[in-house]
């Protein structure tokens, strides 16, 4: 049978060396001829339409140049549930099905898709837990004055300042010299005012 490797990491500190290696040796037990691999580092969060591996896959899948998607674990896939079962639907569509090697789950199956279902929804119900922990640590870091990712947090102040001189005019620049924080920083205000 003709598979894609799909191999996913979330950042660039990251390689997906060890997830194809263990997928290579599962394919040659399984006689599975890998004829594409796909290899992504990018946030399992992301939409499926900006991430360009994913996306060569799709357009891939579309010419059947493969049967089956080989992939290390359900969350290397994507992490969001609404994407996933986006994900999953096209596959269907297309007749082609889903390995999960650290779930032992095949879509070839009725039960193992099923069990992908569910195995998706965890998969974002732990995202949103690991998301909600995150916020509310920055939370604290931030009532106690301290820093996160080695950056200060703005203050309220700083940030009505920053507001209140571009609304006089004063460029990027100029209001990055009164407020002394960085100019991405000064863009990032602006920009979470304007929407």
């Amino acid at each position: 049978m003709k598979v894609a490797l799909f191999l996913r990491v979330s950042t660039s500190g990251q390689t997906t060396d060890n997830q194809e290696k263990e997928l290579r040796e599962l394919c040659e037990r399984r006689e599975f001829e890998i004829v594409e691999v796909y290899k992504e580092t990018v946030s399992g969060t992301k939409k499926n339409e900006d991430r360009v591996e994913f996306s060569r896959m799709i357009k891939d899948m579309r010419l059947r140049k493969f049967k089956k998607v080989v992939v290390y674990s359900i969350d290397r896939l994507g992490r969001d549930m609404k994407e996933l079962v986006k994900t999953l639907s096209l596959l269907d569509d297309y007749n082609i099905s889903l390995f999960s090697h650290q779930q032992n789950l095949d879509t070839d199956d009725s039960m193992s898709k099923m069990f992908f279902y569910f195995v998706s929804i965890f998969s974002e119900f732990e995202n949103n837990i690991r998301k909600d922990r995150q916020a509310l640590g920055i939370e604290r870091l931030r009532r106690e004055n301290k820093k996160y990712g080695g950056n200060d947090f703005i203050s309220d102040d700083i940030k009505n300042k920053v507001i209140d001189l571009r609304t006089k005019g004063l460029s990027l620049r100029k209001i990055q010299k009164q407020v002394n924080v960085s100019l991405g920083s000064v863009s990032n205000i602006l920009r979470a005012v304007n929407g």
